[in-house]
């Protein structure tokens, strides 16, 4: 991503580019992301091209001031995360549905993001309601946030 790309993204998030990945700027940054860019999936419903490229991607969330669905949010993320310096593993994901069921593979994606000085975090800003700031990634108690009470479990090979 761009320097130019980076400060359109950041001006979107109304925040400052940080000094350095920290802890700190990735709880701002996912924070904002809630704030500021929705959850849609509006392009499916008006027959739209979903493509997950960076560049559309950016097009779409920044240019177009659109959201999106986990895979556009958190690639869109990504990209600017990894462009400010963070470490970041896309993460397939499923979501529980009715009755605690887990969804079919791949219906969702998420983040591992690693900070210079707190580690690994789960981020999420594809969800809609989710928590409002990363989970961290070794913690497996109940995590507590704005948004709820959270915990990250080992749920298998799959």
């Amino acid at each position: 991503m761009k320097s130019s790309e980076v400060d359109a993204y950041l001006g979107r998030l109304g925040v400052a580019r940080p000094a350095r990945p920290s802890l700190d700027a990735l709880r701002e940054l996912h924070l904002r992301h809630l704030q500021t860019v929705p959850f849609e999936n509006l392009s499916v419903h008006l027959g739209e091209a979903v493509v997950l490229d960076e560049k559309r991607l950016l097009d779409k969330v920044v240019g177009a001031r659109r959201g999106g669905f986990c895979y556009e949010l958190n690639g869109a993320f990504a990209a600017l995360l990894d462009a400010l310096g963070f470490e970041v593993t896309l993460l397939a994901a499923r979501v529980h549905g009715p009755r605690g069921r887990l969804g079919i593979p791949y219906d969702h994606m998420a983040l591992r993001v690693r900070t210079v000085d707190a580690g690994d975090w789960l981020a999420d800003v594809g969800f809609g309601a989710h928590s409002h700031y990363p989970l961290s990634w070794r913690e497996r108690s109940e995590q507590e946030d704005p948004g709820g009470s959270f915990r990250i479990a080992e749920a298998g090979p799959d």
